[in-house]
């Protein structure tokens, strides 16, 4: 835990000026996707919101920009969407960004911006106004 505190600070340090250990995009993604139930259960207590992958860039192997814009774009296509993993570190990655954003607008896709729900109190029940059901 104070391994993930020490990286939130340095987040809000970078982002805003100030180190907390309360994030204010409450996002984590564990370093090789390696978690244990306590500690997610520590993460959940403090509504801090664990997120995956779908698509992985590779580029922790070492290879060109073009060499990794080609195998990322073949991944995408053949998944049609999903969160990517890219490590901001890897020069090959920084070089060969501009070319896969537009590889998405040039396709259609679109990149969202993820954000956690705001939490619910009560739960509402699922409830279809009526002018959406079926024969009305």
């Amino acid at each position: 835990m104070e391994d993930i505190d020490r990286g939130i600070a340095a987040d809000e340090m970078a982002l805003f000026g100030t180190a907390s250990s309360v994030p204010t995009t409450p996002l984590f993604r564990f370093p090789y996707f390696e978690s244990t139930p306590e500690v997610l259960d520590i993460l959940t207590s403090r509504s801090i919101v664990v997120v995956g992958a779908d698509l992985w860039a590779s580029d922790w192997n070492l290879m060109t920009p073009e060499q990794e814009l080609k195998l990322i774009t073949d991944r995408v296509r053949a998944a049609g969407k999903g969160i990517i993993l890219f490590h901001d570190t890897k020069a090959q990655t920084a070089a060969m960004l501009p070319d896969f954003l537009r590889f998405l607008r040039d396709n259609q896709y679109r990149v969202v911006h993820m954000v956690t729900a705001a939490p619910n109190k009560e739960k509402q029940p699922n409830v279809v106004p009526s002018a959406e059901l079926p024969g009305h």
